[in-house]
């Protein structure tokens, strides 16, 4: 969310005209007051991710009446633009990248690490967007530990940077003559703006994973609606004509106040975000935008602090994040929860540092141009780009660095490595995966094996693929893989299932029909988290009357928290490694409701050879007690999740498991003859 030149007096006057916008300014210090007190997690600012959105309106509308000036000036230079956003964009974030890679030195994991350092390239690249779109699944590390996760709009912002003058350079050129070029910039940029929009809509409904919120395809429309008013004005003063009497009034403004601040207070819904509810903080600030209220020194949005805020607006955005992600993980292994006062510290040391990054970073650049000359800062940008990229090598060569940190944290690092096993077989929310073939296979060849099995369900399913693929070559079983993120095994119903989404339910249809239109895959191995026993007594009903062989992964622990993270934290406090953690196998955490259901309405097939229960918790619970860590290593890599390290240790279970599936189908057909 970069400030598009908040402090320059000269991008922030009225496309039409020479006064400074106080609304603007303003509407900026609004737009990142929101997106603080949203992230910091300050009561009133339940919806206050709009503020990115309302950023976006108004580098829109600066940057495109920028360069459609300059074209009718015939002065614009695609360099010089470049140079411009450079100059305003890249020396702040370069401070804070380079300082949040200090400071994860302090703090942060080697797996982690080489992530974030990751992260910062792509940040200082423009393409943090793509980067973060990428760590977006199910297994992706949570937001609170990327310290860089909000320069994703920075990139959106320096993306827009480049087609927009682009392709409004080069209509110009092909047009004869201001007005028509005016004219047709402006026609090809509501064209653009209204396919974004389409697409905006179609991916909130359609993309599970949520990827368009990080998409400048699904978020162009939002810049351009700032750039359509500000293409308006300019064709308005060329053509000598009126003001927009009826956009342009005090009224309009307030409207579009109190449709902007209601927007920030509202609860809206973030995961399927951007989407049609987008529209209304856009319409808001382009109601602002467009009245064009700002020009004079009096009222509200003239007074100093909301103005210095608005000053320091893009530097307290990009230090704010930071402050929160290194803030939170420094209480955490204190054992500190997050209060008010805590809250109210942070957020007077993203201000703090707003403004002196301002000060002593942001107007240096941008005054002292006989200093900061474009070669100097191409240079000097350059040479900092360099340092990082081979720090970043250095650290990949050295394992992210852990000599570091105390060695025996490194049993935690190694749990938490979130890859999960077969991970270009394992299908994201969207239904699709990096394979190529339908169904990957596990254990032995399809040829050798006498019988085929198929694993079925969601993540919980597929964190056993190592045990899983052992025993099943050991008993001469071929598997296939049927595993989707987020997305458990049921029998689709239209009535019950409505809310699912629909990839997850194209997926068990599909899934559904493929064992049943074949003789094999003759054993079922299911696993999921499923919260209603119900759904499961329903899909094995249906498996074991069409003659499938049944072998149902009950769940395993609901631990509630993450183990590696609690891990860590016990032990840098205890200052030595904790090789053994057990706690009592209370109810909760055994989820003893969902077993029992479970077990009721599977008591009918108790006499049914073809249905075989594993029950993962007798690996690691023993004498009422379930062991969390082990001999040195978790047994968790996440809050539920197996860790991959020690996964090994299931392979019993599932090894007896194939075993009786394959007594059953013997005496079945033995009964048969």
């Amino acid at each position: 969310m970069e400030k598009t030149g908040a402090v320059s007096k000269a991008t922030s006057k009225h496309a039409s005209g020479n006064a400074f916008r106080l609304d603007i300014n303003a509407l900026r210090a609004f737009s990142v007051i929101a997106v603080v007190g949203y992230h910091f997690q300050i009561p009133g600012f339940a919806g206050g991710f709009v503020g990115v959105d309302v950023f976006l309106v108004i580098t829109g509308y600066l940057m495109t009446g920028k360069v459609l000036n300059d074209l009718t000036l015939d002065r614009f230079s695609l360099r010089a633009f470049g140079i411009m956003r450079m100059r305003r964009i890249y020396p702040a974030l370069a401070v804070v990248t380079a300082s949040s890679v200090v400071a994860g030195w302090f703090v942060t994991l080697p797996g982690e690490y080489l992530k974030h350092l990751l992260q910062a390239l792509s940040a200082l690249t423009f393409v943090s967007n793509f980067a973060f779109n990428s760590d977006n699944g199910y297994f992706a590390l949570a937001a609170q530990t990327k310290p860089l996760l909000h320069t994703w709009s920075l990139s959106v912002e320096w993306q827009f940077y480049i087609w927009m003058p682009l392709v409004a350079w080069l209509i110009w050129r092909l047009a004869s003559g201001s007005k028509t070029g005016i004219s047709t910039v402006m026609v090809v940029f509501q064209v653009v703006a209204a396919l974004s929009l389409a697409w905006c809509l179609w991916k909130s409904y359609s993309d599970a994973m949520g990827s368009s919120f990080f998409s400048l395809r699904a978020r162009a429309w939002e810049p351009l609606a700032g750039g359509l008013i500000a293409a308006a004005e300019i064709q308005r003063r060329s053509e000598g004509a009126a003001k927009a009497w009826w956009l342009e009034t005090r009224t309009i403004a307030v409207i579009g106040w109190a449709l902007a601040a209601a927007c920030v207070v509202y609860p809206l819904p973030e995961s399927r975000w951007p989407g049609a509810l987008t529209i209304l903080p856009i319409l808001g600030a382009a109601m602002i935008v467009g009245a064009g209220q700002g020009a004079g020194r009096g009222g509200l949005l003239g007074m100093s602090f909301i103005q210095r805020v608005g000053d320091w607006s893009y530097s307290i955005y990009l230090w704010h994040w930071p402050i929160w992600v290194f803030a939170l993980g420094w209480l955490s292994l204190r054992d500190y929860g997050v209060d008010a006062m805590q809250k109210i510290l942070m957020v007077l040391a993203s201000f703090v540092l707003g403004a002196v990054s301002y000060r002593y970073v942001e107007q240096p650049v941008r005054m002292r141009r006989d200093i900061w000359t474009p070669r100097r800062l191409l240079a000097s940008s350059g040479i900092a780009f360099s340092l990082l990229l081979g720090f970043i090598g250095l650290a990949f060569l050295n394992d992210g660095l852990p000599n570091r940190l105390p060695k025996y944290l490194l049993p935690a690092e190694l749990a938490r490595r979130t890859n999960t096993p077969r991970d270009e077989c394992f299908r994201n929310s969207n239904s699709t995966k990096k394979a190529t073939e339908t169904y990957c296979s596990f254990g032995s060849d399809e040829a050798a094996g006498r019988t085929s099995a198929i694993l079925w369900g969601d993540s919980f399913a597929n964190q056993y693929l190592e045990p899983i693929s052992s025993a099943a070559l050991d008993n001469g079983i071929h598997g296939l893989i049927a595993t989707q993120s987020g997305c458990r095994a049921f029998l689709d119903d239209p009535a019950k299932n409505s809310e699912d989404q629909r990839a997850c339910r194209q997926f068990n249809r599909s899934t559904l029909d493929f064992v049943l239109g074949h003789t094999q895959p003759s054993i079922v191995v299911l696993g999921s988290n499923w919260g209603n026993a119900l759904e499961v007594s329903a899909l094995v009903d249906r498996l074991l009357s069409s003659g499938k062989t049944v072998v149902l992964i009950m769940p395993l622990l609901n631990i509630g928290f993450d183990l590696p993270q609690r891990w860590i934290e016990n032990q840098i406090r205890a200052g030595k490694a904790i090789d053994e953690w057990k706690v009592e196998a209370d109810p909760r955490l055994m989820m003893s409701g969902l077993r029992d259901e479970s077990s009721q309405f599977l008591y009918k097939h108790r006499d049914n050879p073809r249905l075989v229960a594993v029950d993962p918790s007798s690996v690691i619970c023993e004498h009422d007690y379930c062991y969390l860590v082990r001999n040195g290593q978790a047994n968790f890599r996440d809050t539920a999740h197996i860790s991959n390290v020690n996964a090994v240790q299931y392979r019993g279970v599932f090894d007896a498991a194939f075993k009786s599936a394959l007594h059953a189908a013997t005496e079945e057909g033995r009964i048969t003859d």
